[in-house]
């Protein structure tokens, strides 16, 4: 029930006191420590869920995911999980997460909250996004390009969708909901072109020493198109990371401080 400046209460859908006296509209805002407890509740929660993802998909892959040799022979080749981008994404994924939920029960100052950031802006949020959207538009085109129908015996749906779907979601909260402190655009930008850059040689490392493309979508381009996918996605890597820093500003409208 709202009070009066001199203390009396005042019923509910009345504008003004009996006596003339103002309302006391401070005693009607919301408790501060409150709103705080349930933004903490809910970063705990959001950030749970994606180490519990991740962490579930990663196990699920090493320990439970078996192929006959006919059927995903490179799966066992030069590289083996490590050559996948979908494989390196789930230990980023997983270690922003983890990094995430350290940030959360530490100060706002501290190196976990700056490391959190930092790779978000760089890697967890360009990288993710794009192993989401390229995936899945792949397959749209043709999922022969990216994911064979052969491999359904043995690949759970669910599994699918906790690699390549779960994070589009995910990072998309961390991006509306939590504010992160952009670094220089010299430090991101360039941490999240090395990344790329770095992924593309160790395509073509595998391919000189295992004699093999990763993704069949490789496979079946001629050198000028292979070249141009290629250049594409790093194109579109760079530019998610540009897109996310664009977002970041709108939403949070530069703050000085991170959360």
């Amino acid at each position: 029930m709202r009070k009066c400046v001199n203390g009396h209460d005042v019923p509910q859908g009345r504008l003004s006191c009996s006596d003339g006296h103002p309302l006391n509209l401070g005693a009607t805002r919301a408790n501060p420590n409150q709103a705080s407890t349930m933004s903490q509740a809910s970063r705990l929660l959001l950030h749970g869920i994606g180490i519990a993802n991740f962490g579930l998909a990663i196990y699920y892959d090493v320990y439970h995911l078996k192929f006959p040799d006919n059927v995903a022979k490179k799966r066992s080749g030069f590289g083996g999980r490590w050559k996948f981008l979908t494989f390196i994404n789930l230990w980023v994924q997983l270690f922003y997460f983890t990094t995430c939920l350290i940030a959360d029960l530490s100060s706002r100052k501290s190196k976990a909250v700056k490391i959190r950031d930092t790779f978000f802006a760089s890697v967890a949020f360009p990288i993710g996004m794009f192993v989401g959207i390229i995936f899945w538009s792949l397959w749209a085109v043709d999922r022969e390009l990216v994911f064979p129908a052969k491999y359904d015996p043995y690949f759970p749906s669910w599994l699918n969708h906790m690699m390549h779907t779960t994070v589009l979601p995910l990072q998309f909260l961390e991006l509306v909901l939590i504010h992160h402190a952009y670094p220089s655009r010299r430090v991101g930008g360039g941490l999240c072109a090395l990344f790329v850059t770095a992924y593309l040689a160790w395509v073509h490392v595998v391919f000189y020493y295992g004699n093999f493309w990763v993704y069949p979508v490789l496979q079946v381009l001629s050198m000028p198109w292979r070249v141009a996918f290629m250049a594409g996605c790093a194109v579109m890597g760079v530019g998610l990371y540009l897109l996310g820093e664009l977002f970041n500003n709108i939403i949070w409208q530069k703050p000085k401080k991170a959360d």
